[in-house]
C-alpha cells in the first residue's frame, strides 16, 4: 500500500519510527537508509489538465511506504541520473544531493555545500540532471556523532581511448559535514577532496558494511578494465585502500549499467549488456571479490541493464529497458542456465508521448523492488511484491502506483547498515592507507596472474621468501628473492582459484593473506 501526503506530518512519522524501531528489536536502530529523496524543485504546474508537476518527493519506508510531498520545497535540486541522500540512525533526513550541490534537512544548500565536482559539465548541467548514474554515496562517518561524508564522482570532457563519447568520468572526490549545534544546521567541513583520478567507470559504484561491522567498504571500478578501487571509510574518513584486478570487465564504451551488493554483503553483482551478468563473491575482511562467474544477459543489444538482488539474496534481477529476468544464484556456474522472463513493458505512454521503459531497480527496506520510467517525466513506478518468489510468482507489476509527481528515473542506493560484526578477527582493526602492508614492504595481488611487491625504502635490499598454497594447503607456488625497489612474480602456471599467500623474512612469517588468481 502507498499513502500520498500533501504535507508532511511529524507526529505520524515518529510513531512511525516509534513502531519500526520496536519491530528491529534493537536499540541502534540504524535506519541511515529510511528515506528516498527524489525529484526537482523549483515546482511548477503542468499546463496539461490532471497531468503532474514537478517537485520534490520523500519516500519514506515505515510499516507502509508513504511519500511525502512539500509544495512549499523551491529549491535548485534535479535528482535526476545522480540521485542519493542519508538519513541519521533513527531514520530522520539529513542530507541528500543531485550532483552539484548539497542539501540539507531545510531542503536549501547546505552551508558550504555549494558547487561539489566542479568543472565544465557541472557548469553546464546545473539546474537539470548531472549526467552520471550512481554518481554519489553518503555515509555516516563511523564512530562520530553526527559527522557524514559523501563520496561523488565527476564527468568531464576527455577523450578514452575505444569509446565514442568525448566525456569521462576522472575524478572521486569526498566531502564530509556535520551539525553545527551553535549554528544549529548541518555545515560542511571539507569539500572536493580527490580520492582518485583517472579513468573511472562512469555507472559502477557500490558501498558495503566492513566485517568488523563499523566501517565501510566503497568499490569502484576503471573504465574497461576488470580493476576495482576499494576505498575504506572509517572514523578517520576515507582512503584509497587498495586496488584489485579480478573478473572480466573489457567494454570501454560501459556508460548503461551498475553493481550492487545483496544484503548479506557476500556477493556482489554487476551488468554491462555487451559483456554480459557478473556475479563475484565478496571478502568484506579483506575487501576483496573472489570466485567470479559471467553469465550471458539477453538484452545485449539494448542501451541499459540494471541488477537487484532478492532480499534473501536467492535470486538477482536484471532488467533492460524492455524485459526484467531472474537469475538463480545457485545456477551461475551452470552455462546451459537461461534466465526466467518475469517482466516486459507493456507499451503504456504516460500523456500519449513518454515511456514507461523500465531503467533503476533498487530493493527497499519494504523487500519490494522499485523500477523508474527510462528518461525524463516519468511519473510512474514499477513494482516487483515478491522478489524471493521463483518466476512470475516474484509477481512484477507494471505502473503500479502513480507518482504526485515527475521524476527523473535515478534512485538512491546504500550499504545494509544493519549488517554487524562477522567475528572477533584481524577485521576488527583494519584501517590502512596503502596496499596490504607488511612492515617496510607491501604487495598488490591484484594483476590477475601477477603479483606485484614494492618496498617502501627502495635504498635497501631485502631477501624474502613467498610462498602460495591453494585452500587444500598443498604448496603451488614457492619463491626466494631479493627486493630492492618493485619486483613482479608471474603466475601464469598457477591455476585460477582462491589461495593463502604467505610472506617470509629471515625465517619469520610477516605477512598471510588470502587472494585470487584469475585469467
Amino acid at each position: 500500500m502507498v499513502a500520498n501526503q500533501s504535507s508532511i506530518n511529524w507526529s505520524n512519522i515518529n510513531r512511525i519510527l516509534l513502531f519500526i524501531i520496536l519491530m528491529i528489536g534493537r536499540g541502534d536502530a540504524q535506519l541511515h537508509d529510511q528515506n528516498w529523496v527524489i525529484g526537482r524543485g523549483e515546482p511548477y504546474k503542468n499546463p496539461i489538465p490532471g497531468a503532474s508537476g514537478e517537485g520534490i518527493m520523500q519516500f519514506y519506508f515505515g510499516p507502509e511506504l508513504n511519500i511525502l510531498l512539500d509544495s512549499t520545497i523551491d529549491n535548485s535540486c534535479y535528482t535526476s541520473f545522480t540521485c542519493a541522500c542519508i538519513s541519521d540512525k533513527d531514520g530522520r533526513l539529513v542530507a541528500y544531493t543531485d550532483g552539484h550541490n548539497i542539501f540539507d534537512n531545510r531542503h536549501g544548500i547546505m552551508l558550504g555545500g555549494d558547487t561539489i565536482n566542479p568543472g565544465n559539465f557541472w557548469a553546464g548541467t546545473v539546474g537539470d540532471g548531472y549526467p552520471l548514474s550512481d554518481g554519489a554515496i553518503f555515509l555516516p562517518i563511523p564512530g562520530k556523532k553526527s559527522k557524514y561524508i559523501l563520496l561523488h564522482k565527476r564527468i568531464e570532457f576527455g577523450k578514452v581511448e575505444g569509446r565514442l563519447p568525448q566525456f569521462k568520468c576522472d575524478r572521486l572526490y569526498f566531502s564530509s559535514f556535520h551539525y553545527d549545534d551553535h549554528l544549529e544546521r548541518y555545515v560542511v567541513s571539507e569539500k572536493n577532496k580527490v580520492l582518485i583520478e583517472g579513468e573511472i567507470a562512469e555507472n559502477e559504484f557500490a558501498v558495503a558494511k566492513h566485517a568488523n561491522g563499523e566501517d565501510y567498504w566503497v568499490v569502484a571500478r576503471r573504465i574497461g578494465r576488470p580493476s576495482y578501487y576499494f576505498i575504506l571509510v572509517d572514523s578517520s574518513g576515507a582512503h584509497l585502500h587498495h586496488e584489485q584486478q579480478v573478473g572480466t570487465a573489457f567494454i570501454f564504451g560501459d556508460l548503461n549499467g551498475n553493481m550492487i551488493f545483496n544484503r548479506e554483503e557476500n556477493m556482489m553483482a554487476r551488468v554491462i549488456p555487451e559483456e554480459g551478468v557478473e556475479l563475484m563473491e565478496f571478502d568484506r575482511c579483506k575487501g576483496l571479490f573472489y570466485n567470479p562467474s559471467i553469465q550471458v544477459f539477453p538484452d545485449t543489444f539494448l542501451i541499459n541493464g540494471n541488477v537487484a538482488f532478492s532480499p534473501s539474496g536467492r535470486y538477482l534481477y536484471v532488467n533492460s529497458i524492455l524485459h526484467i529476468y531472474q537469475y538463480d544464484i545457485s545456477q551461475r556456474f551452470n552455462r546451459r542456465y537461461k534466465p526466467i522472463l518475469v517482466g516486459s513493458w507493456d507499451s503504456v505512454l504516460i500523456e500519449d508521448t513518454y515511456s514507461t521503459l523500465f531503467f533503476v531497480a533498487r530493493l527497499a527496506l519494504d523487500d519490494k523492488i522499485y523500477y523508474t520510467v527510462f528518461g525524463t517525466n516519468g511519473y510512474y513506478m514499477h513494482t516487483m511484491h515478491r522478489p524471493d518468489e521463483y518466476g512470475k510468482a516474484c509477481d512484477f507489476r507494471n505502473h503500479d502506483f502513480r507518482l504526485p509527481n515527475y521524476m527523473n528515473g535515478g534512485l538512491p542506493f546504500f550499504p545494509n547498515f544493519r549488517n554487524e560484526r562477522l567475528t572477533v578477527s584481524e577485521c576488527d582493526s583494519l584501517s590502512q592507507t596503502s596496499s596490504i602492508a607488511g612492515g617496510h614492504y607491501y604487495y598488490n595481488t591484484l594483476c590477475r596472474d601477477q603479483i606485484r611487491l614494492s618496498s617502501s625504502d627502495p635504498d635497501k635490499q631485502y631477501q624474502l621468501e613467498l610462498r602460495l598454497y591453494n585452500m587444500e594447503g598443498k604448496l603451488c607456488y614457492h619463491r626466494d628473492f631479493t627486493l630492492q625497489e618493485e619486483i613482479n612474480f608471474n603466475l601464469a602456471g598457477v591455476l585460477p582459484g582462491i589461495y593463502i599467500l604467505q610472506l617470509f623474512e629471515g625465517g619469520q612469517l610477516k605477512n598471510m593473506d588470502k587472494i585470487v588468481v584469475s585469467y
